[in-house]
């Protein structure tokens, strides 16, 4: 059996427009919509200034490292009487590097090289490496 009349009753009461609401946005929705945006802003904000930090360190890093291995590579082709301690500065990193002689026995000798990469005027070393080159050294089989 058919029911026709609650059905178009019920079309009629649910999907009617309702004509008392005003057009725009109210307080309340703008408030809201500022803090869910807030709520997503300042943790990506946050994120991307970490990131640009990292990004900064690892230039350094790279860009020292780099200069640091440089250097190691000039120092090992400089004759062995005329190695001694010394600095240089190469755009904004200062590489500096002390020679120390261990005499052994035999006549046998080493220098053994420490050098030090870092950014100019700061106190902190960003990259150290260790290098050594021997004197009258023979190495048996």
């Amino acid at each position: 059996m058919p029911v026709k009349r609650p059905l178009k009753r019920f079309w009629i009461i649910t999907m009617r427009r309702n004509h008392n609401f005003s057009k725009g946005v109210t307080l309340i929705e703008l408030i809201m919509a500022a803090v869910i945006l807030a709520l997503v802003a300042i943790p990506m904000a946050s994120m991307i200034g970490s990131q640009i930090q990292g990004m900064m360190t690892s230039t350094d890093f790279t860009a020292s490292g780099n200069l640091a291995r440089q250097a190691m590579e000039r120092l090992h082709n400089i004759p062995y009487g005329s190695l001694a301690n010394g600095s240089s500065v190469d755009g904004s990193y200062t590489v500096t590097w002390t020679v120390a002689t261990v005499v052994g026995g035999g006549g046998a000798e080493r220098k053994d090289i420490t050098l030090t990469a870092k950014r100019t005027g700061s106190a902190t070393d960003i990259v150290t490496l260790y290098g050594s080159i021997t004197k009258d050294v023979t190495h048996g089989l």
